[in-house]
């Protein structure tokens, strides 16, 4: 019962704070509160056996905690957690500050902080949902939900670029979502047997029947179902929804974007090679991986003198997802999921990063900003460990997946691999040192909006400590032949 409660407690919170109005002070409660209790549960989940937390109607699972979806839930639930702390300090420093939110100037007429906060639970939620699920059609509903709450989050600012952002994340994802509930259609199909017995859609079913499944079939919903969780996991050539949503979007709806929202949309296609017949899964492992390596191109074809810091960082999204996505192909599934909790945690200090940083230059310009160490030296800080840790720097987590995935690949795709990074690293470098170490081309940044950003450090910097001693520990395994 506690995976239910995992799903309904984050919706009975949201639905708090939509009637709490204008109260912010109750507001404010209501998402720390529904973040902190949301954490005990999945700690609930972790301490015990999946018979106890399980949810059952007539027999048959709902939802259910295997090994995967616990570090899925355990991310997601950690990340919640530190993105509302972060909300707390970073909502009341943006109500008092006017500032530019990208090409335009004027203030900003922000979303009501009710619907905000109701919004991030309601997110929680269907996240929750996703990640629980047990039946590929509950599965594709709340893939479908967390794109229709999030939509508005997005679209913050309300200014013409982010309500642009929004309706195109809307409009490119219900398509891929579309392709998706074909393939969760044929999926279906596949599993009638030549018996008559029909296997539905149920994952534990299908896990012990997979070699039942017609393999002609399963070939199609595979490839409908990669192209359509494939356009929400962010996967090029799907993925141009990512660069304007992430970009538009408050930092805080960002670093949820890109650190738990991908996850959950790769989890969905995890649960489509985990039910796949055994003579099809190099068939399935060949897809992702191909996918995985044109992502990886495609992000350091366009990192490179790149112009938004945050649709930087929205590319490099889509890199790290390449990069998890050839991991899985290449059958390294525990790296493939450190690397998405690394990828998740250091995504998620430099989009709040990147956030504060706009709230003090009033712009997403790197040629705009600079002297970063003489206007916000702790941002700063945190912003060039940030370009280190995400390009798997060592000690970073990401640098001992990193490192396995050229050890594990063929010569070939190794050295792709490996000049791909190099490719990623050079661009980003060249913009983040630009922008710490170089002049400032347009005004002077406002003291008001400086003050306020450089007191936006506590939550990035306890993500690149926590980041740094999960990187220590994974080198020192690796040193040791632990891994």
């Amino acid at each position: 019962m506690i995976t239910l409660l995992l799903v309904v407690e984050p919706l009975l919170f949201a639905a708090a704070a939509f009637a709490a109005g204008t109260r912010r002070a109750v507001l404010r409660a209501l998402l720390t509160g529904g973040a902190a209790l949301h954490l005990i549960l999945t700690l609930g989940c972790l301490l015990l056996d999946r018979d106890t937390t399980a949810f059952r109607r007539r027999g048959v699972e709902l939802l259910a905690a295997d090994t995967t979806a616990l570090v899925f839930l355990g991310i997601t639930s950690v990340l919640f957690l530190l993105v509302a702390v972060h909300t707390l300090l970073w909502l009341p420093a943006a109500n008092r500050c006017e500032y530019r939110t990208g090409n335009g100037g004027g203030s900003p007429r922000m979303l009501r902080e009710n619907l905000y906060t109701g919004g991030l639970l309601a997110f929680l939620s269907m996240m929750s949902l996703v990640i629980l699920a047990r039946n590929f059609g509950l599965l594709w509903v709340a893939i479908e939900a967390t794109t229709l709450v999030s939509a508005p989050l997005i679209a913050f600012h309300r200014s013409p670029g982010a309500l642009e952002a929004m309706w195109k994340y809307l409009l490119i994802c219900s398509v891929g979502i579309g392709f998706a509930l074909f393939g969760t259609l044929m999926l279906a199909n596949a599993g009638r047997c030549a018996d008559g017995t029909i296997l539905g859609l149920n994952i534990d079913t299908l896990l012990q029947f997979s070699n039942r499944l017609n393999p002609v079939w399963f070939k199609a919903a595979f490839i409908f179902a990669l192209a359509g969780y494939g356009t929400k996991m962010g996967l090029a050539p799907f993925h141009t929804w990512l660069p304007d949503a992430h970009s538009e979007a408050p930092a805080t709806v960002s670093a949820l974007l890109s650190g738990a929202l991908l996850n959950c949309s790769f989890l969905a296609l995890i649960r489509f090679l985990e039910v796949a017949p055994v003579d099809l899964r190099g068939f399935c492992s060949e897809l992702l991986g191909a996918l995985g390596i044109l992502s990886l191109a495609t992000a350091a074809f366009f990192i490179i003198r790149q112009s938004d810091f945050k649709r930087m960082l929205a590319y490099s999204s889509v890199e790290h997802m390449g990069l998890a996505a050839l991991l899985w192909s290449l059958g390294c599934v525990d790296y493939s999921l450190l690397h998405l909790c690394g990828h998740s945690l250091i995504k998620m200090m430099l989009f709040l990063v990147a956030g504060n940083l706009l709230l003090a230059y009033g712009t997403r310009s790197v040629a705009a900003v600079g002297e970063l160490f003489a206007t916000v030296p702790r941002n700063a800080t945190v912003w060039l460990l940030g370009l280190f840790l995400i390009c798997g720097t060592p000690p970073s987590p990401l640098f001992v997946t990193e490192y396995l995935l050229v050890a594990e690949a063929p010569l070939w795709l190794g050295a792709t691999v490996l000049l791909l990074l190099f490719a990623v690293f050079c661009g980003m470098s060249q913009a983040f040192l630009r922008m710490a170490m170089g002049n400032c081309t347009n005004r002077q940044p406002e003291n008001v909006p400086v003050r306020a950003a450089e007191r936006l450090w506590p939550v990035p910097v306890f993500a690149a400590l926590l980041t740094l001693a999960g990187g220590l520990v994974l080198t020192c395994l690796l040193n040791r032949g632990g891994l």
